[in-house]
């Protein structure tokens, strides 16, 4: 890798970051956590903008690992060299962009993809229960989630193995969570999107169904709700 390092235009992100994780963490395959790194920040621009805590979410970064990725990301930053990332503007984008990370998987998958303004992808979250059929998601973790990230609008993706494209009730119920914590937290929720593992997409946004759970979770009705409560 250091000798593939001479000529690093033909390398992979993963690769050159292989090669800077041997830095912190030598005499070990920094491979898998150069991967875990870039699936969740989406891009080495992203990943030398993020938090010590926040690397720290991710499984391998320990403090030594994430102060250090810090330190890179700081030197970057006053040399100006940060650029940006994956762009998801329009639905043509985000289809393309989901059909790319689930195509071929074979469990069922969630992921949120957090966007800043102007479309630019600033985070995955990915969510598997490693089941053909179900995942299971934590509205906690999504909730941290947020707080630490800050993004401008959230994107929810998922794949259906068994061809359908009819959200189900717990799809529903997912959704409206997001949307509730969206409101919440003054994030725009953009789009779920549920994916058949081949070329068809159900679009909440294209459904009457997002319409009505922004209504539901306004925050004019959230405030209204919470005023009309009786705690005894």
């Amino acid at each position: 890798m250091k000798e593939r390092l001479k000529d690093c235009k033909n390398m992979f992100d993963h690769e050159v970051l292989e090669v800077l994780l041997f830095g912190v963490c030598p005499r070990v395959n920094t491979n898998p956590l150069a991967h875990n790194l870039l699936d969740r920040f989406c891009s080495l621009a992203e990943l030398f903008r993020a938090d010590i805590d926040e690397l720290k979410e991710v499984e391998g970064v320990g403090e030594n690992i994430a102060v250090y990725l810090k330190a890179v990301g700081e030197c970057a930053e006053r040399a100006g060299k940060i650029e940006g990332g994956a762009i998801l503007n329009t639905p043509a984008d985000c289809k393309q962009f989901v059909k790319l990370r689930f195509f071929g998987r074979t469990e069922e998958f969630l992921e949120l993809y957090f966007i800043e303004k102007g479309g630019r992808l600033k985070r995955i979250y990915k969510y598997t229960d490693f089941d053909k059929y179900k995942v299971g998601v934590n509205g906690k973790d999504i909730l941290k989630n947020i707080s630490l990230a800050k993004p401008y609008a959230i994107i929810a993706a998922h794949n259906h193995l068994n061809g359908s494209l009819t959200p189900s009730e717990n799809d529903n119920v997912f959704t409206g969570l997001i949307q509730f914590l969206c409101t919440m937290n003054d994030v725009k929720f953009i789009d779920h999107y549920i994916y058949d593992g081949q070329s068809d997409f159900f679009s909440y946004r294209d459904s009457d169904f997002l319409d009505k759970a922004k209504e539901k979770f306004s925050m004019n009705n959230i405030v209204k709700w919470i005023m009309n409560l009786n705690l005894t």
